[in-house]
């Protein structure tokens, strides 16, 4: 099971257990101020697509059995979700970036872009 959650130390059927309802505690994640558990075991249930009983009994680790289908789905959340996330946080950088760019261009006359397109050049997405 070390393919599904490469942060996994073990392949025990315990650790997967954990590994599962980890996976599910992060899916569920951000949680709005004063949410409950139950609102945070059905947003993830819906996330990965699984009924609320099974996330509920995974999320508290009494599931007896994690079916092969059931960790890939939740460990395929949780890699979307990731990348998700990696790809906001870059775009929030790329939007900082522009932003500092245009008050160095307002205050210092002596900023010049063409200083900086070598290194935007290496930057990925940018041409």
């Amino acid at each position: 099971m070390k393919f599904l959650f490469p942060d996994s130390d073990g392949i025990s059927a315990n650790s997967v257990g954990k590994a599962c309802a980890d996976a599910l505690r992060e899916l569920s994640q951000p949680c709005p101020p004063g949410d409950r558990v139950k609102a945070a075991i059905n947003r993830a249930a819906r996330i990965c697509s699984l009924s609320y009983w099974r996330t509920f009994n995974i999320w508290y680790c009494k599931a007896r059995r994690i079916d092969a289908h059931e960790a890939f789905q939740i460990s395929e959340a949780v890699r979307l979700k990731r990348e998700k996330e990696a790809r906001d946080e870059y775009q929030e950088l790329r939007v900082r970036l522009a932003r500092l760019e245009s008050k160095l261009v307002q205050k210092d006359p002596d900023f010049h872009r063409s200083d900086f397109d070598p290194v935007r050049t290496r930057l990925p997405g940018r041409r």
